[in-house]
């Protein structure tokens, strides 16, 4: 029993994610001819759209594996970029694979905001003369000298 359950442990969990498709598209969309609506129709919508330049759809493909407990693992990564012209039909098709991708490290630093940085002295401070004039009996403001 114990060995089974070791076994079954070892056997890593698939995770595939994104656009699925039974070939290359770099085969089935033609430089020229192929338009927007045919390989919307064709591939359905794309993973991402770029937001600025050419309009460039893209199309992802992400394969990972993960072990036990530890961090899942990319095995696979396939991109496909579609780069339409001005009148809609395709332009320029390319394919990046996952040794294309490059690693993007960010950076831990945080801007501080005000009123986190002081402390609860500084603070209450800061709120000395910050307080409302008293009222009267009848809600409003009391005249100065009354």
């Amino acid at each position: 029993m114990v060995v089974v359950m070791g076994m079954a442990a070892c056997e890593p969990v698939v995770d595939q994610r994104g656009h699925v498709e039974d070939g290359s598209l770099t085969e089935k969309i033609f430089v020229g001819s192929t338009t927007k609506d045919e390989v919307k129709r064709d591939f359905g919508s794309p993973s991402s759209m770029s937001s600025f330049g050419d309009e460039t759809w893209y199309y992802i493909r992400t394969r990972k594996e993960s072990k036990a407990f530890f961090k899942p693992e990319i095995i696979e990564q396939k991109v496909t970029q579609v780069t339409f012209d001005d009148a809609g039909t395709v332009a320029e098709v390319k394919e990046y694979a996952l040794k294309d991708s490059k690693p993007i490290t960010t950076v831990a630093q945080t801007t501080p905001t005000e009123g986190h940085s002081l402390g609860f002295l500084e603070q209450l401070i800061g709120n000395l003369g910050r307080f409302n004039k008293p009222l009267d009996r009848k809600g409003g403001l009391r005249p100065p000298g009354g």
